[in-house]
């Protein structure tokens, strides 16, 4: 490889090799006259006179692309015969980079996703543009962690001039993508669609619908059908695996109209509850209404009530009291924490202690499930005020992920973000901080209770962030910019647990007053106001189906 650094492109300094792609360098640039930062992608290719005319007009064509969900190019031209693109610098790396390969991701990361890339490649569809090389290499997180696509017409512009790939390796990660009419030299707009549906695929059972050669890649891609996602992971819904299955067909006249459709029709599929849950019924409006379990009803008898006292499995193992439980995103496992100081995993169907975390000198006092169920958060013992990531498979401290310090007192409550980029912790300090699970960097921190935040609590589009606390209020912010929505008032002691319903239009909000409170996560207008216990109530959470 050539090196580059300390040469300039376009007036920028290359300052470091971000990445390397199947056509391209890509360096951190720097203009330290604005002191601005660029990402600054240069050709593996040398320039014959008429090749220069044509990278110019090609390099006009993708500057003019203007999308909030499109990398945009900042300027471009040729130095010393290289050409080269300067484009915004998306300073949290590639989804590839953030989810290794492997990686199973929950559905509505998924398709909060999609809908972004959706809307970029719609967007150059609309114009007749095809993007050719649609992957996780390609989709960035831009400074509030939206995703960008890039590298539009790269391959094409590339290919153009007259660059020939040397190696398999450099083809390898975009035949993983590629769709059968493209296989074939003959790409369409669906072709994109196909190639999508693929890094859907991969998302949620981890691995590629085709594997082997580049030849055989190829192959499957036009002959094969790809294995059945629902007996790869039983857990996906048969309704995701349709809509999946649609965009990879192999005729492009056979997927959806258009990419759009496409993330349209997963994210219905993916409010279908999974078999042997009833499916809720929405109405026109946009408040749902209060689920009929809410209801006034006559009070049961002690004999309609009654149910076998009877545990299905006992998990024992800890030797004091356990402070906090979770089930893991796919329902396979449980953690428990205890102030025995430690963190145990059980198998759910079995109730083996599959693993003991020893990580911290104390007991943890919350513990929180990564939304891929790889990683779990934790925070408690001597260092009371840290939030430590480990995996839950090996029991060892995350070398990915940073520990946070950023809180000056004791942390009560830790939650990941749907998204599994960020995690929010709530603290007696009588703060919020949300920051960055790779980086460990604060992101902003919220600052509106007076008294400690018992438990915070992310909306399941990500937007919104929920916390409640000892000042006996619950408050709603905006998870991107940490401006305050509303605070709820209605609570006559400190607020112990909250939970959004899967709609995001209702919050469920547990307190020592003795009470559980539904109220409209919008407007913060109660709707329902549970009273029958006789002590403070501890924790609450919604039931599958979001009816009770």
């Amino acid at each position: 490889m050539v090196e580059r650094i300390g040469q300039r492109f376009g007036g920028y300094s290359l300052v470091r090799l971000l990445g390397q792609g199947n056509f391209a360098d890509v360096y951190l640039g720097e203009d330290s006259s604005r002191q601005q930062l660029a990402a600054i992608k240069v050709l593996r290719a040398e320039l014959a006179d008429q090749d220069v005319k044509q990278f110019l007009a090609q390099a006009e064509s993708i500057s003019r692309l203007d999308h909030p969900h499109i990398v945009c190019v900042l300027a471009y031209g040729v130095e010393n015969n290289e050409p080269f693109l300067v484009m915004y610098h998306a300073p949290h790396g590639t989804l590839r980079q953030r989810h290794a390969r492997g990686t199973r991701l929950p559905i509505t990361t998924i398709v909060s996703y999609v809908k972004q890339i959706a809307e970029a490649l719609q967007y150059v569809h609309d114009q007749g543009l095809i993007h050719r090389d649609v992957k996780p290499h390609n989709m960035l997180l831009g400074a509030d962690y939206e995703v960008m696509l890039s590298d539009f017409g790269i391959a094409v512009m590339a290919q153009r001039m007259g660059y020939r790939i040397q190696k398999v390796q450099e083809f390898e990660g975009t035949i993983l993508y590629t769709a059968p009419e493209q296989v074939r030299g003959r790409p369409r707009i669906a072709s994109d669609q196909y190639a999508l549906g693929v890094v859907v695929y991969e998302w949620l059972c981890g691995s590629w619908p085709f594997q082997g050669t580049i030849e055989e890649i190829a192959s499957q891609h036009t002959l094969a059908h790809p294995p059945s996602l629902c007996e790869r992971l039983p857990t996906i819904s048969p309704a995701v695996e349709q809509v999946v299955f649609k965009a990879l067909a192999k005729e492009p006249d056979e997927r959806f109209e258009s990419v759009q459709e496409f993330a349209k029709a997963l994210e219905r599929a993916s409010r279908l509850e999974q078999p042997g849950y009833r499916i809720q019924q929405r109405t026109p409006h946009d408040f749902s209404p209060l689920p009929l379990s809410f209801l006034p009803m006559k009070t049961p008898s002690a004999e309609e009530t009654a149910l076998p006292q009877v545990a299905q499995l006992t998990y024992a193992g800890h030797t004091d009291r356990i402070e906090s439980v979770a089930w893991s995103p796919d329902g396979q496992r449980i953690a428990s924490s205890s102030q025995d100081e430690t963190v145990k995993i059980w198998d759910a169907t079995t109730g083996v202690n599959t693993l003991t975390y020893r990580g911290q000198s104390l007991q943890a006092q919350a513990i929180s499930w990564s939304p891929d169920g790889i990683y779990m958060a934790s925070t408690g013992g001597l260092s009371s005020e840290r939030v430590h990531i480990w995996d839950a498979a090996m029991g060892r401290i995350s070398a990915k992920h940073a520990s946070y310090t950023g809180h000056t007192e004791r942390v009560l409550a830790v939650a990941w973000s749907p998204d599994g980029m960020l995690i929010a912790s709530a603290s007696e300090d009588a703060t919020v901080q949300v920051w960055d699970v790779m980086t460990g960097r604060t992101i902003f921190t919220y600052r509106g209770h007076s008294s400690a935040v018992m438990t915070v609590a992310w909306s399941f589009d990500g937007r919104r962030i929920a916390s409640g606390s000892e000042d006996k209020t619950v408050q709603v912010w905006d998870a991107t910019s940490g401006r305050n929505i509303f605070v709820y008032y209605a609570h006559r002691d400190k607020v112990n647990a909250l939970s959004w319903s899967r709609g995001g239009t209702l919050i469920a909000s547990a307190s020592d007053d003795g009470t559980v409170q539904v109220w409209d996560a919008v407007t913060g207008r109660k709707a329902f106001n549970y009273s029958g216990h006789t002590g403070g109530v501890t924790t609450v959470y919604w039931s599958p189906d979001g009816t009770r």
